[in-house]
């Protein structure tokens, strides 16, 4: 990817603020200009001081000098005002959009991404392309303002030297850029080497229990050591690119300067220029240094801005496998459920093999089916293809008589609800949690939605009821009691369609009691599919499915494989509705 083009895609990122932009964009033309001012001020004291001019006229541009200093500080406040709010609505937007990106982008490339790399490229990426709005290309416009100006006043006070000045400018410009586009690839490479240092940190921690007390520590540690080398050796080669341009930038300033110096000793020799344009051509080549001096000190910035926007454009042109073009809105009311010859096979693998194997499956509307079967029959497979966050590699699903690769993807979240095993709550009440943060549930919806689940009992023994705080990632509530507020903010949804994927594998039995209850409640008068890790978790639901590699191994109605000893439910059943079902032997 070329600089130009992400350089214009971080230019459109600021379309939307045109107002803003024109703002900031006035108020750099003021501040950049002001620079040029005050060495004209003093040149003209010098020439009329030198020529003798009124002492009225010396003291009046030494006034305009002192207020020229007191604007100077003024326009800087309004400078950094300006860019950093202008730098944080853009890039806000950009991690809102970013976000939204990556929540849509389908499963295998969240297979392949850790979430440490994510928070990385949508937080880290984008705070360096704020700190570069907010502070390089504000440095940028007011340089070239100054740079512009400096060349123009030379040209008409002494076109021969603005000439030359603008022919260096020229030079040391282009010569500074081309050993900054040599830098930007390595920041992107130690931006990335960051995320997979994020993203091993993030993974580690979350499995230091296992780690620990399994002996696994000591490869953690060297795991760790090599993504930090990594790291290391990619900032290494971006600091090199760094100095190499600091030790250039300086060489290139020295020389001006020098030239400066002669060229004035020349012209005053000659009686070609007045005392006060030679300071001018001096000063104005010290102010020359200062914008771009102040630019090649923001060159890590740049490099980071660059490397993080090339990284932000990659992020953005992922594409999702899974195709939002669907027209056709799903029929009100409990939705048939029909699978046809459904195979599926995850690409993403060394070894690909069918994980649902030609399965068939037809479910009436308003009709609840328990799913059965050993770790690795296929059971969570098919939940993330009825949720669509897969399709099928062969065959259809059709969910109310409709095709879901037809239905648009918004419609089908809306009218299907799922609860999994790994809930997932927020650092705040059981009320935030319940209702994620919708202020306009009212708390009587609330108790009449644990009323219906027959928990109003269990969240009035909480410590302040729906006000109880809990805390990061919902601790202070047991697996089982987080299961329950799972339930609960998906009956306040109402889904037309329900799927719990083996929501009640890890509790205790007394909230199994309130969880069952409440599952019997959710899936009345709603197509409900539940995948069950213990068989009293199906046992009153109208048929039963039995997975066995991606196949129908058994299929009924739940009263008939009950009473039937010949069916493999059976057989579970006699073994024991509490046992897991990886503990029996088929």
């Amino acid at each position: 990817m070329s600089g130009q083009s992400h350089w214009r895609a971080l230019l459109e990122l600021t379309t939307p603020h045109r107002t803003r932009l024109s703002v900031m964009v006035g108020v750099l033309a003021i501040a950049g200009s002001l620079p040029l001012v005050g060495p004209l001020l003093i040149a003209s004291f010098i020439d009329g001081a030198e020529s003798g001019a009124s002492r009225r006229f010396l003291l009046t541009v030494a006034g305009v000098y002192v207020g020229l200093g007191v604007m100077r500080q003024l326009m800087s406040i309004a400078v950094a005002w300006t860019a950093t709010d202008l730098a944080w609505r853009v890039t806000n937007e950009l991690r809102s959009t970013l976000t939204r990106h990556v929540l849509n982008l389908d499963l295998a490339f969240h297979r392949s991404t850790s979430p440490g790399e994510l928070v990385s490229r949508v937080d880290g990426d984008v705070t360096a392309l704020s700190d570069f709005v907010a502070s390089f290309a504000v440095k940028a416009a007011a340089a070239l303002v100054t740079l512009v100006g400096l060349v123009v006043v030379l040209l008409i006070r002494d076109w021969p030297v603005g000439l030359g000045l603008a022919a260096y400018l020229g030079i040391a410009i282009a010569a500074m850029f081309l050993v900054r586009d040599k830098a930007v690839d390595e920041a992107a490479t130690e931006q990335a080497a960051t995320g997979r240092l994020l993203g091993e940190v993030e993974e580690r921690l979350t499995g230091a229990d296992d780690l620990r007390s399994n002996g696994g520590g000591s490869h953690a540690v060297a795991t760790f050591q090599r993504a930090s080398a990594a790291v290391l050796a990619s900032s290494l080669g971006r600091e090199k690119q760094g100095v190499a341009l600091w030790v250039f930038s300086n060489a290139v300033f020295v020389t001006g300067g020098l030239i400066a110096l002669a060229v004035d000793v020349a012209l005053l020799r000659r009686d070609a220029i007045t005392l006060g344009t030679a300071y001018l051509i001096f000063q104005y080549t010290q102010i020359l240094r200062a914008p771009l001096s102040a630019l090649a000190d923001e060159t890590e910035r740049v490099q980071r801005a660059a490397g993080g926007m090339v990284r932000t454009i990659q992020l953005l042109d992922e594409e999702s496998s899974i195709r939002d073009d669907g027209t056709q809105r799903l029929p009100p009311g409990a939705l048939a459920l029909d699978i046809q010859g459904v195979t599926f096979t995850y690409a993403d693998e060394e070894e690909p093999i069918a994980v649902i194997d030609d399965l068939s499956l037809q479910l009436e509307a308003g009709r609840s089916i328990g799913v059965l079967g050993r770790t690795g029959s296929g059971k969570t497979t098919l939940a993330r293809l009825l949720l669509r966050l897969v399709d099928p590699t062969n065959g259809a699903i059709t969910l109310g008589g409709i095709d879901l690769r037809n239905v648009p993807l918004e419609d089908l979240r809306k009218r299907s609800g799922v609860v999994s095993q790994d809930v997932h709550l927020f650092g705040a009440t059981i009320r935030d949690n319940v209702t994620l943060f919708d202020e306009s549930i009212s708390d009587g919806r609330l108790r009449a939605a644990f009323a219906e689940l027959d928990l109003v009992e269990w969240i009035d023994g909480m410590p302040d009821g729906l006000d109880t705080e809990l805390g990061p990632a919902g601790s202070g509530l047991s697996a089982g009691e987080g299961q329950l507020i799972a339930l609960t903010r998906l009956f306040l949804r109402s889904p037309d369609f329900v799927l719990l994927d083996e929501a009640s594998s890890r509790i205790d039995p007394t909230t199994e009691q309130r969880v069952t209850r409440a599952i019997d409640r959710l899936v009345r008068g709603r197509t409900a599919l539940v995948i069950a890790h213990r068989l009293s978790t199906v046992e009153r639901l109208d048929e039963i499915l039995v997975l066995d590699a991606g196949k129908v191994a058994e299929r009924g109605r739940t009263a008939d494989l009950r009473d039937d000893p010949t069916s493999r439910y059976a057989a579970l059943l006699a073994v024991g509705s509490d046992v897991p079902l990886d503990e029996v032997v088929a």
